[in-house]
């Protein structure tokens, strides 16, 4: 009877921390994000004014990149369509391409002004450690497309 007891609480007490931990990853994408802005504007000691005008500027460029992104997604949809219709010519298949290669240059550009207009608001000091710290955030990016290409491949 003992056996069987403990049997059944070390399967409860197993069951509920599995349930809690899998709780917590729920909105892991936007709870990430907000730890990284809480993260930057601990790391470069932010004033109250700096903190508000970086709020504006975020949504600002929030804003901005999802039209910009609805733009690029409209353009793969023309290259599908015209995929699907066939007969196609060269011309009109590396038009298309060419399209979207310069839709995703404007979304790069975009978050790059947005960079610079965070990076404008700095002061000295902020912006010695604003460039250490987009240095390792590039260093961690390009880790990450190495990885999901290795994991692609390796399906």
């Amino acid at each position: 009877m003992k056996h069987k007891l403990i049997v059944i609480a070390s399967l409860l007490t197993i069951i509920f921390m599995t349930q809690n931990l899998v709780s917590q990853n729920v909105g892991y994408k936007q709870g990430n994000r907000d730890k990284v802005n809480l993260y930057l504007c601990e790391r470069l000691n932010l004033t109250e004014e700096q903190t508000n005008q970086l709020e504006v500027l975020r949504l600002n460029h929030q804003k901005e990149m999802i039209d910009i992104r609805a733009g690029v997604e409209k353009i793969e949809l023309d290259l599908k369509e015209l995929k699907l219709a066939g007969n196609y010519s060269r011309e009109e298949y590396l038009n298309k391409y060419s399209d979207i290669l310069s839709a995703q240059n404007q979304l790069n550009l975009s978050r790059a002004n947005h960079q610079m207009d965070v990076y404008q608001l700095l002061d000295e000091n902020q912006k010695m450690e604003w460039n250490k710290m987009t240095n390792r955030f590039a260093e961690y990016r390009k880790h990450k497309i190495v990885r999901k290409m290795q994991n692609f491949y390796a399906e």
